[in-house]
């Protein structure tokens, strides 16, 4: 009877357990976000870029619109140096966020395939480690620097693929454990089915949302040619405002009896 009852799975063991796959797979789930990303960065950044810097040069345009407007209707001079430096400003964010988006454009390019055998051995190395260093598992992790530290280099090489870097990682975590006495640390958690419906709920955000979900545009041939379409069908409604915009600007310079030297970009 004491051999039977021995042999009974321990519920709360299998709900700890259950928690260390699903923490596992939800970072398995950003790294392969963070892949889904730059695939599609790597398909569709270039019009993507192409787009936006259309669309800031529309908006410079309407502001320069606006801006000729209240001039032209108290009457006063316009001037360029005064006109440039106000707009300038405006348009700071618009192109910080272009710099960022041709930024990530060239990181995706320049980005190296990873194969396969690399993959799915930083993933083995990787489970081994959460389950003893994840910082949602152990609690020393945060509160010791030198396994706080360690952590964070696992998770970069870890999304890099890095297995040399993994390999003496897993040395060096087993080697601060063992001076911790934390080898066969015991987890003691009394909210573990809150903590396990908060990782499925950030799953199935991560699964249902951007950039996982481009995925399936990058898998069907005839969705990626769609969206390619669709990012040539939105430049050329740009340009075609644009060309407008310009228009518009010209007619109220003349008409609006301001004759002004424009040094379009």
């Amino acid at each position: 009877m004491t051999d039977y009852l021995m042999n009974i799975p321990n519920k709360k063991d299998e709900r700890y357990a259950d928690y260390e796959e699903l923490l596992i797979r939800r970072d398995q789930l950003y790294k392969d976000a963070d892949s889904i990303m730059i695939a599609y960065t790597k398909e569709f950044g270039d019009l993507i870029a192409e787009n936006f810097e259309i669309k800031i040069e529309c908006i410079k345009k309407k502001k320069m619109i606006h801006y000729c407007q209240k001039q032209i209707n108290k009457g006063a001079c316009i001037d360029r140096s005064k006109m440039d430096e106000a707009i300038n400003e405006e348009m700071l964010i618009y192109q910080q966020e272009l710099d960022e988006i041709l930024k990530n454009n060239k990181d995706a390019k320049e980005a190296t395939t990873i194969s396969e055998f690399r993959i799915i051995k930083a993933k083995k190395i990787y489970h081994r480690l959460a389950k003893k260093l994840h910082p949602d598992i152990n609690k020393k992790t945060a509160e010791n620097k030198n396994l706080s530290e360690l952590w964070n280099r696992i998770v970069r090489a870890y999304n890099m693929s890095d297995i040399d870097t993994l390999e003496e990682l897993e040395t060096l975590a087993r080697k601060a454990l063992e001076k911790l006495g934390e080898e066969g640390f015991e987890i003691a958690f009394t909210d573990i089915e809150e903590r396990i419906a908060k990782v499925e709920h950030q799953i199935n955000d991560i699964i249902t949302s951007e950039p996982y979900i481009y995925r399936y545009i990058l898998e069907d041939t005839e969705q990626k040619e769609a969206k390619k379409k669709e990012l040539q069908d939105t430049k050329a409604e740009y340009t075609q405002y644009l060309n407008e915009l310009t228009e518009k600007l010209d007619d109220l310079l003349t008409n609006g009896g301001v004759m002004i030297r424009w040094q379009m970009n």
